[in-house]
């Protein structure tokens, strides 16, 4: 039996996810975006920064607009979107792009309020979300 106590894998969970959440509070900040979200493609959320939004339900919606996404690739012929946006009548708009790291696919959704930029933003979030799942995957590989 190993004497580490750092390989207690809700730990090691919780550490990553508060790695994820302080990207996504970073991000926030900067953008004065009102939440962010990083869900599977099936509409789990596991990491989410938001006072004002249920992460729940703004998961499940990102899984649905992903798989629009993928439809309108298969069937109309787009090449790969990198992000898919809604906007609604006060221009508040929830921004949806999804990420491959190890094999699997993820979903960064933004909820931005009107006029704001957003892209810089997320592209900075999107690489350091990235490095931080690339590590945690390698990691897997390795124990």
């Amino acid at each position: 039996m190993s004497e580490k106590q750092n390989d207690n894998p809700s730990q090691k969970r919780e550490f990553l996810q508060g790695k994820i959440e302080q990207v996504l509070y970073r991000m926030n900040q900067e953008g004065d975006f009102k939440a962010s979200i990083i869900s599977t493609l099936d509409g789990f959320s596991f990491a989410s920064v938001s006072d004002e939004f249920d992460d729940v339900k703004i998961s499940a919606i990102s899984a649905i607009v992903q798989d629009v996404s993928k439809r309108a690739e298969k069937y109309i012929g787009f090449k790969r979107m990198d992000e898919v946006s809604l906007v609604d009548d006060d221009k508040f708009r929830l921004v949806c792009r999804e990420f491959l790291v190890g094999g699997s696919h993820f979903i960064l959704t933004v909820v931005v309020p009107p006029y704001k930029a957003y892209r810089r933003i997320t592209n900075v979030a999107l690489k350091n979300l990235e490095d931080i799942l690339q590590e945690k995957h390698v990691e897997s590989k390795i124990n």
